[in-house]
């Protein structure tokens, strides 16, 4: 049997009850709306730790996400979110850059790089050390793809004949320059004629002098030739480079290994803490006269108005009897609804918009700002497009823009039919960029390889086929890009227009 305690609403002083087997609930006298996370944000986050564990990924992100939902800034979550897109079930994992393979790096550096922005001081420089992390694996992963074309069949050996044979070719032309040789030579030839010359009288001293000086010549020549060929029996070019990309990848295994054991301090420093308290909004006192009983309110949950009983201080349905606080409506609603909204806490500002547009159906800022809280953004200004919303966040953006277009003034109403035109243009943009992400890297991994290749064959044209087919890999890559480029195009144009059109609203620019 489900149990049923008993909590304060935290708008009205308002007793609830809540019974556990529910998600989320109501209060009866304000209307304000409840799920389990916000009287049980530590037991959702066991939750959502324990699902990890278990390799529930799906189900442990759910769980995350509820927490962020009222705590945007919560560090387990976000480190939870992280670990999530990485498939890995606790940040012990990690140690092992082994179990980063085959995971989604680009979505765990996404969502890094926005958990640091959520995130203060040390808490950032946490995320800041993982993403540097993932950086160090992807680039020991780089050269470890190198060092295994370089150790391909007989990719090495040829390494080393091409560079012998390059290296040949260009001492003989080398030598050949340089104008010693030939002083040599000369003096050889003078000392030639000197001792031809000074031995003519004697047959015999002249053949002992003639063999003596070509014997020492061919000594020299003798002697050059050992050195060369010393020196090219030693020169493997191929295995230097494979000693240097050895190097590379110790060198960015022990940055990860270093890394690991930063983040695992910088977390042990903050276990403790209560991350990103949430910004205690001190509701500013008004007095009784500022309420106006003339002000015509509707019923979130009926439509039907409400009636002021100015000595309770409430709005009363008296079609479904549910009771809402004045303070939902006066006391500077809309400054409290922004501030909330500045500081990320996007479900509480959704929820003081919606009671904004009980007074009036039809405000602008209030309609806007509900859909600014569906997509997480604080201003139009600030949406960029991305593929960083999932289906879920894109189809209540839409359901907020749907609802808007529904109850705006006619004046107001083309300005959210242009918001759906930019939001339409986010799945294409997502679905264009997933491809050509793919075909990047597949395009980075012929690249890793033919730095190696170049090195193994003659020229320009080492391998006519594998530079035949990079480039049908390229292509492929050229209608991705373009159709990325005209989406970024229209996009521009319509921010454009969505700003100087209502360039004086505070949540647009």
């Amino acid at each position: 049997m489900a149990q049923l305690k008993s909590y304060t609403c935290s708008k009205c002083a308002g007793i609830l009850m809540f019974d556990s087997d529910q998600e989320f609930f109501d209060c009866p006298f304000c209307g304000n709306r409840f799920d389990i996370v916000d009287f049980h944000a530590d037991e959702v986050l066991d939750q959502a730790k324990a699902c990890l564990e278990q390799g529930a990924f799906s189900a442990a992100n759910d769980k995350f996400d509820q927490i962020l939902d009222n705590d945007p800034h919560n560090f387990e979550a976000l480190l939870g979110n992280v670990l999530c897109v990485l498939n890995l079930s606790s940040e012990e994992k990690l140690e092992d850059s082994d179990n980063l393979k085959g995971k989604d790096l680009t979505g765990a550096k996404k969502a890094l790089i926005n958990a640091g922005k959520l995130s203060a001081e040390v808490k950032a420089d946490y995320f800041t050390r993982f993403l540097s992390l993932i950086e160090n694996y992807e680039k020991s992963v780089k050269f470890e793809k190198e060092k295994d074309a370089l150790l391909y069949g007989d990719i090495q050996d040829l390494i080393n004949q091409k560079m012998l044979s390059d290296f040949k070719e260009f001492r003989s032309e080398d030598r050949a320059s340089l104008p010693w040789p030939w002083i040599v030579l000369g003096v050889f030839i003078l000392l030639s004629v000197v001792v031809i010359s000074s031995a003519m009288d004697d047959s015999w001293v002249m053949a002992v002098k003639v063999m003596l000086f070509f014997a020492f010549l061919a000594a020299i020549v003798i002697m050059i030739f050992k050195k060369d060929n010393e020196h090219d029996v030693n020169y493997r070019p191929g295995n230097d480079y494979e000693k240097k990309l050895t190097d590379r990848i110790q060198e960015y295994n022990r940055n990860y290994s270093r890394c690991y054991s930063k983040m695992r301090k910088f977390h042990a420093s903050i276990a403790n803490e209560d991350q990103a308290a949430v910004i205690a909004e001190e509701s500013k006192a008004f007095s009784d006269s500022e309420i106006d009983p003339s002000q015509n309110i509707s019923c979130a949950k009926c439509g039907a108005g409400l009636s002021l009983d100015k000595n309770k201080r409430v709005y009363q349905c008296d079609h479904c009897g549910v009771a809402y606080g004045v303070s939902l409506f006066f006391g500077l609603p809309m400054e409290k609804a922004l501030n909330s909204l500045n500081n990320g806490r996007y479900k509480d500002a959704g929820q003081r918009f919606s009671n904004l547009l009980m007074v009036d159906p039809s405000d602008f800022e209030a309609l806007l700002g509900k859909v600014l809280c569906a997509g997480k953004w604080t201003k139009v200004s600030d949406i960029s497009l991305s593929d960083d919303l999932d289906e879920g966040e894109l189809q209540l953006v839409r359901t907020s823009l749907e609802e808007a277009g529904k109850h705006a003034s006619e004046s107001d109403r083309s300005y959210f039919g242009k918001m759906e035109q930019l939001i339409s243009l986010f799945e294409p943009y997502a679905e264009n960029q997933k491809q050509l992400e793919a075909l990047n890297s597949d395009v980075a991994d012929m690249e890793t390889k033919a730095d190696v290749y170049a090195i193994a064959f003659e020229g320009a044209n080492y391998d006519e086929k594998y530079k035949k087919e990079r480039q049908e890999l390229l292509n492929k890559t050229f209608p991705a890009q373009v159709k990325i480029k005209k989406l970024k195009g229209d996009f521009d144009i319509i921010m454009k227009e969505l700003i100087e059109e209502k360039s004086a609203c505070r949540l647009v620019k």
